[in-house]
């Protein structure tokens, strides 16, 4: 082992304890800020460390966020529905659930697809339902073809109209766009979706160049605990450094009205 990883590791093994004792303080159940956020660290820190214990405790805590769902939830990517449920695909496709999504998920699409009408929500809320809706369709679910054929669709409507208001072209629409064009997702092109959509997310993120001047000989920053700003976010940026697996990063694409230079990590 590197010395540099004895030193990433050591600040895992910090940042797990401090986790695994203050979890059940954070401010909601979403994926940026929230326990979703934990569920997805520890998961990826088990399969690092080979630590069952990690997985179970991941599960449980999954588990707990799905009994305290509630109708009301907010659709949004950071705090609410649309961004547990891609986190909960996300694990199923990385090989760390073995659930069936479709029973799991089957509440999630009914609130997330059928409740809204698009063209009254503000262009974050409707691509927030996009990013749900591209893992749903990058999976195995039955719903794939109405979601290719009818929710995609609306999407990319009601996008173009903000593009042209706008007077600008975003690749997230012009991503939806080909997907619409495609007509038929096979077993292929699911893997070649979120493999586009990671390269897509890559290119207009700011993590990685945060991360390239952090010393590992520094003691752990005061942060928060989710990922956002949070221990878990720099868990899982470690984490990476060592496994080389930085696919989670396909989770976090950049808001469609947000700068360049803004950071999901701070």
């Amino acid at each position: 082992m590197r010395n540099n990883d004895q030193s990433i590791y050591s600040k895992l093994q910090r940042i797990s304890s401090t986790l695994l004792i203050n979890g059940g303080f954070l401010p909601n159940l979403g994926l940026y800020t929230g326990e979703m956020g934990l569920v997805l660290f520890f998961y990826k820190y088990a399969r690092l460390t080979k630590n069952e214990s990690y997985s179970k405790y991941s599960y449980n805590l999954l588990k707990k966020i799905q009994n305290n769902i509630y109708s009301y939830m907010p659709v949004d990517y950071k705090q609410g529905l649309t961004g547990i449920g891609s986190t909960i695909e996300y694990l199923k496709q990385n090989g760390y659930l073995n659930i069936d999504t479709d029973d799991i998920l089957y509440e999630f699409d009914k609130q997330i697809f059928f409740t809204y009408n698009l063209p009254h929500l503000i262009i974050d809320k409707i691509a927030d339902i996009g990013y749900y809706a591209l893992w749903r369709i990058a999976g195995n679910s039955v719903q794939k073809d109405m979601i290719i054929n009818s929710i995609i669709p609306q999407i990319v409507r009601v996008m173009e109209k903000w593009e042209a208001s706008e007077n600008i072209t975003h690749p997230t629409v012009s991503f939806f766009k080909d997907i619409i064009s495609s007509k038929k997702v096979t077993a292929l092109q699911n893997r070649l979706i979120i493999s586009n959509w990671f390269q897509l997310c890559r290119n207009n993120n700011s993590i990685e160049e945060q991360l390239q001047g952090y010393d590992h000989a520094l003691p752990l920053p005061k942060f928060d605990l989710g990922i956002q700003a949070g221990l878990a976010g720099l868990g899982l940026s470690l984490i990476s450094e060592i496994d080389g697996d930085d696919s989670w990063l396909s989770l976090f694409p950049n808001d469609l009205t947000q700068s360049k230079n803004e950071s999901l990590l701070v």
